[in-house]
C-alpha cells in the first residue's frame, strides 16, 4: 500500500512538474513582449496577435485532445505536447518574420492547451471528487509560478543576452524535463483507467452543449480568462509608457501578479470548500469584483504603494481564479468525461483570449489606457451579472 502510494505522488509531481515547465515556455511570450515588439517593430494589435495565436492553438487543439486524452495513454501523450511546445517555441526564437513566427506560436499553442486535459485527467483519476479542488489548485498555480519565475529569471537574463538566447535556455530546460519524465513514466506501473464513454465526438459536443452548469461556467471563463490574458500582456508596457517604470520594475511587478495568482490558485478553492460549502460561483463572484475594483485603482493612482498592492490583489483575484475554473468544470460531468469537459471549456474560453487580447490593443491605440479600461470593466460587469444569474439558476445561497 506504501509504494503504491509514493508511485501515485511521484505520479502527481511529474503532472506539477511537466505543467510547470511547459508553462515556463508558453507563458515567456507576455514577459518578452517589450524585446518582441522592439525587435520586430510589431504595433499594439500586432503584439496582442501572439497570445491570441497561442490560444488559437488552444482553441483548436483542446477539445479533440481532451477527446482523446480519455482514450489513450496520457502519460506519453503528455510528454508529446511538451515536446511539441519546446520544439515550436525554438523556432520562434530565431524568427525574423511576424507571419512565420506567428503560425509557429499557433503550433506551439495547440500542444500547450493539450495539457490541460490531459494534466486534468489524470488528476481526476488519482483523486476522489471531494479531495480534488485542491490538487487542481496546485497544478494550476504551477502556471503562475512560472510566469513569476519567468519574470524574476528570464526578464533580467534577456535584458543581459538578449530574449533570444532567454527563451532558448528555457527551451532547452523543458527539452531535459521532457527527457526525466518520459524515464520515470515507462517505470512506473501505473495502468491507464478504462474508458467509460464510446461516444462520437461530435455526440459528446452536443450533449455538454446542453448542460446549463457548464454553459455558466465557460461563459464565465471566457471573459476572465481573456482579461487575464490581457492584463499579463501589457501590464509591463502600461507601467513603462503611464507610470514610467523602469522594465525590470515593472517584470518584477507581473512576477508579483503571478506568485499572487499562485497563491489564489490554492486559496480560492480552500475558501470554497472550507467556508462556502462549496459555493464556486459566490467565490468567482467575489474574484470579479476584486479585480473591477483593483484595475481601477490601478489606472488612477500615482502611489507606487498602492499600485503594487492593486497588481496584488489584481494576481491574487484575476490569476487566481483558473483552479476552481477548471474544478467547476469536472464536476458539471461524470468521471469518465472529465478529459473532454476541461478540454471544452478550455476551448470555449481560449474564444475570449484571442479574441479580448487584440481589441484591448486596438482600445489603446485609439483613445488610450483609459478607455480601453472602460471596455474591460464592461466585461467585468457582464460576468457579473452572468454569476448572479448562475446563482439565481442553481438555487446557490
Amino acid at each position: 500500500m506504501e509504494k503504491l502510494l509514493q508511485q501515485g505522488k511521484i505520479m502527481v509531481l511529474l503532472i506539477l512538474v511537466g505543467q510547470f515547465f511547459t508553462a515556463f515556455v508558453g507563458r515567456s511570450l507576455s514577459t518578452f513582449m517589450v524585446f518582441i515588439g522592439e525587435d520586430l517593430a510589431l504595433t499594439k494589435v500586432q503584439l496582442g496577435l501572439f497570445p491570441t495565436a497561442l490560444f488559437i492553438g488552444q482553441f483548436l487543439a483542446t477539445m479533440p485532445i481532451g477527446y482523446v486524452a480519455d482514450r489513450v495513454n496520457t502519460r506519453l501523450l503528455m510528454i508529446l505536447l511538451m515536446s511539441v511546445v519546446a520544439g515550436s517555441f525554438l523556432v520562434f526564437a530565431w524568427m525574423d518574420n511576424f507571419y512565420l513566427a506567428f503560425i509557429f506560436i499557433l503550433i506551439a499553442g495547440l500542444a500547450y492547451g493539450g495539457m490541460h486535459p490531459v494534466t486534468n485527467k489524470l488528476l481526476v483519476y488519482e483523486f476522489s471528487p471531494s479531495k480534488l479542488t485542491l490538487p487542481m489548485g496546485v497544478k494550476q498555480m504551477s502556471i503562475t509560478l512560472a510566469s513569476a519565475t519567468i519574470s524574476i529569471l528570464l526578464l533580467p537574463l534577456a535584458v543581459v543576452i538578449g530574449w533570444r538566447w532567454a527563451m532558448t535556455i528555457a527551451v532547452l530546460v523543458l527539452v531535459i524535463v521532457c527527457l526525466v519524465s518520459s524515464i520515470y513514466f515507462i517505470r512506473l506501473p501505473w495502468t491507464e483507467k478504462p474508458v467509460q464513454s464510446t461516444e462520437r465526438l461530435w455526440t459528446l459536443v452536443k450533449q455538454l452543449s446542453k448542460s446549463k452548469m457548464l454553459f455558466f461556467t465557460n461563459s464565465s471563463a471566457f471573459i476572465l480568462m481573456g482579461v487575464q490574458i490581457t492584463f499579463n500582456t501589457y501590464l509591463i508596457l502600461f507601467l513603462i509608457e503611464t507610470k514610467h517604470w523602469p522594465i525590470y520594475v515593472a517584470g518584477l511587478c507581473l512576477a508579483l501578479s503571478e506568485l499572487c495568482g499562485a497563491v489564489g490558485r490554492v486559496s480560492w478553492g480552500v475558501i470554497s470548500d472550507r467556508f462556502l460549502a462549496g459555493n464556486r460561483w459566490l467565490v468567482l463572484f467575489g474574484i470579479t469584483l476584486i479585480s473591477t475594483g483593483s484595475l481601477v485603482g490601478l489606472y488612477f493612482s500615482q502611489s507606487t504603494i498602492l499600485i503594487v498592492i492593486f497588481i496584488a490583489f489584481i494576481g491574487f483575484a484575476l490569476s487566481g481564479f483558473n483552479g476552481i475554473w477548471m474544478t467547476l468544470a469536472v464536476e458539471s460531468v461524470d468521471r469518465s468525461l472529465s478529459g473532454f469537459a476541461s478540454g471544452y471549456s478550455v476551448t470555449v474560453a481560449s474564444i475570449g483570449v484571442f479574441l479580448i487580447p487584440p481589441f484591448f490593443g486596438y482600445f489603446i491605440e485609439q483613445g488610450g489606457y483609459l478607455l480601453a479600461g472602460i471596455f474591460v470593466s464592461s466585461l467585468f460587469l457582464l460576468c457579473a451579472l452572468l454569476m448572479i444569474y448562475a446563482m439565481r439558476i442553481f438555487k446557490v445561497t
